[in-house]
């Protein structure tokens, strides 16, 4: 019975070969053997090997079929490897690695000892396997070293893997001399993550009475709340002084750089944003919203050190905020009125979305128009504030937009600026006029006579705030901007303000110099590129054209920093200057931001 069942199976392996050529004869190179597994869940090799051998027995089937014949052979896994991702050195990611690096010499540790094995915790059989266990577990005293540009501590530890060896610990919140209790929770090759559960030891610099916002600890927004605000300026002056060691060590070396004057404070440490954009995000896989999702700002790790911030989940890493300390009053307003309709119309929307909150402020005459448009209340009435400015004997009325497209008004310096809500405009109003004086003094040209010719070109000009408020004095004002909104604005605002003397034009900043017919010796330029700084392109045509005296303004004084000396050290003109003064702005309190000015004369 046995032989007469084996050569029924050679005979259905023949009768499946037929139908298989019959129906798909004309994909050659596909084993019949491989059709019938696939699709008739029979495994047709064991048949054929037992036919095969039973014929050669004569029946009796008693030869053994091998292992590597009765099953298929299992692939090995491919491990991971992993892939460094190519970073922007003057990115945060890519500062703070200068900043490890620092640590490491001032106790002499090399980056081999403190190395982490990403490729170990890519491999391990799950997020929760003994290899990530290991990596990511609690700490108790760690002594926080240093602080970063990005206001978070810094620590070493125990690599808890490799005897002998160290981990660089990022900590938020953390200030230099904290003893602290941790959870690492990332792991990078060079340093691993943490939050920060407990502070058992406080620095002499940190005050918790200071903090204003429940939130703090917990959002992304601010670091430096449990600072005075003496300790964050000067905190804000030694990441210049860091940022120019980092990125123009030769100008460090030679002895080019002068001393980094004190940063220049906000009249307001509270109270001062005039944007803020609260968003929130809907997970790919949801069709519809049923639940109304977090509304607000980053969340910052999962800490647990302030036993008396708001214990809420976040959703995608967002924290649900209703007010924040550092927004004006009327950007508050706002918020609520616009998470008051957001509660009522989440269901709506398919994808997360930011959310704008912009002041607006006007004038009250007596031709004043009724304000039509801005955040409303549940009722449907503009919210709105008068504010009397005592300077100017003016009263102003204060609304918020949130329609990007939105013109919005501002005052600074005696001036009035329009602009789109959605384009770039500094956030900080309370600090504006102290910055635009302080870059209009800088851009005189040394030893001018009265009535000498002296004009300004405003690269990345925007809507005209430096070239306007500069105007006076000077026999012509050039500005360059990429936007074109932004250039009709600037030149709608020079109109407005009664200002002739300025003309604006489209263009990249890379080609302003190609059309710049102002004498090089009797011209200044101020500089406010974004972020990421100027191109090499620009920085050689600003070096050949030559001008007398540039002020350039950064809100990256890392980027900052790495141009100025490429602009001195490789530029054929860059001799010709030298640094006349360094020093920074604080457009954002109670964060690790600041805004470098660096002036720079021709010798």
């Amino acid at each position: 019975m046995e032989h007469l069942d084996l050569i029924g199976t050679a005979m259905g392996l023949r009768v499946y070969n037929q139908v298989y050529y019959m129906l798909f004869g004309f994909i050659k190179r596909v084993p019949a053997v491989w059709f019938c597994e696939r699709f008739f869940r029979f495994d047709l090799r064991i048949a054929k090997f037992s036919t095969m051998m039973a014929v050669e027995d004569g029946g009796s089937a008693k030869r053994s079929l091998s292992p590597s014949l009765l099953h298929k052979k299992t692939k090995k896994p491919k491990l991971k490897k992993y892939k460094a991702k190519k970073v922007d050195p003057t990115s945060p990611s890519g500062v703070l690695q200068f900043e490890i690096n620092d640590l490491l010499a001032e106790h002499t540790l090399t980056e081999d000892q403190v190395k982490n094995d990403v490729s170990a915790i890519l491999n391990d059989s799950s997020r929760e396997g003994p290899v990530v266990q290991a990596y990511h577990r609690e700490v108790q005293n760690v002594e926080v070293l240093k602080i970063t540009s990005s206001g978070d501590g810094l620590g070493i530890i125990d690599n808890p893997v490799e005897e002998g060896k160290k981990q660089i610990v990022v900590i938020p919140f953390g200030l230099p001399g904290d003893i602290v209790r941790i959870k690492v929770f990332k792991t990078h090759p060079s340093y691993v993550e943490s939050d920060l559960l407990e502070v058992t030891t406080k620095s002499e610099m940190r005050n918790d009475e200071l903090i204003k916002c429940k939130y703090f600890g917990k959002c992304s927004g601010c670091q430096f709340q449990f600072l005075n605000y003496d300790n964050q300026l000067e905190l804000k002056k030694k990441t210049i002084i860091r940022a120019f060691k980092h990125f123009a060590p030769r100008l460090v070396e030679e002895g080019l750089l002068p001393d980094v004057g004190d940063t220049i404070g906000s009249p307001l440490q509270y109270g001062y944003r005039t944007k803020l954009t609260p968003h929130f995000d809907v997970p790919r896989k949801v069709k519809s919203l049923e639940i109304k999702p977090p509304l607000g700002f980053g969340q910052k790790g999962r800490p647990r050190w302030r036993k008396d911030t708001i214990e809420q989940g976040g959703h995608a890493s967002i924290l649900d905020i209703e007010d924040c300390p550092i927004g004006t009053s009327i950007v508050n307003i706002g918020m609520q009125n616009e998470r008051a309709r957001f509660a009522e119309e989440f269901s709506k929307y398919k994808k997360g979305a930011t959310i704008l909150l912009r002041e607006n402020t006007t004038v009250v005459t007596s031709s004043s128009e009724q304000q039509k448009e801005g955040s409303r209340d549940s009722t449907g009435k503009l919210s709105e504030l008068k504010v009397r400015d005592d300077a100017n004997d003016k009263t102003l009325i204060k609304t918020c937009v949130t329609n990007t497209r939105q013109v919005v008004t501002e005052y600074i310096d005696g001036y009035t600026f329009e602009f789109s809500a959605g384009e770039f405009f500094q956030n900080n109003n309370s600090i504006l006029p102290l910055v635009t004086k302080y870059v209009r003094e800088n851009l005189q040209i040394p030893n001018s006579q009265p009535g000498q010719e002296h004009n300004l070109v405003d690269a990345y000009c925007g809507s005209g705030l430096f070239s306007i408020c500069s105007s006076k004095g000077v026999t012509r004002v050039i500005g360059v901007e990429i936007s074109a909104d932004s250039v009709s604005f600037a030149q709608r605002n020079a109109t407005a303000n009664g200002v002739e003397n300025c003309k604006f034009i489209v263009g990249k900043a890379e080609k302003l110099f190609e059309s710049i017919d102002t004498p090089n010796d009797r011209t200044s330029v101020v500089l406010d590129p974004p972020r990421k700084g100027c191109d090499e392109l620009f920085l050689t045509q600003l070096a050949e054209y030559c001008p007398a005296k540039i002020v350039y303004i950064s809100c990256n004084v890392h980027s900052q920093a790495r141009d100025v000396e490429y602009f001195l050290k490789n530029t054929n003109n860059g001799n010709r200057y030298k640094i006349e003064s360094i020093r920074g702005f604080d457009f954002f309190p109670q964060t690790h931001h600041v805004e470098g000015v660096c002036v720079l004369t021709r010798i």
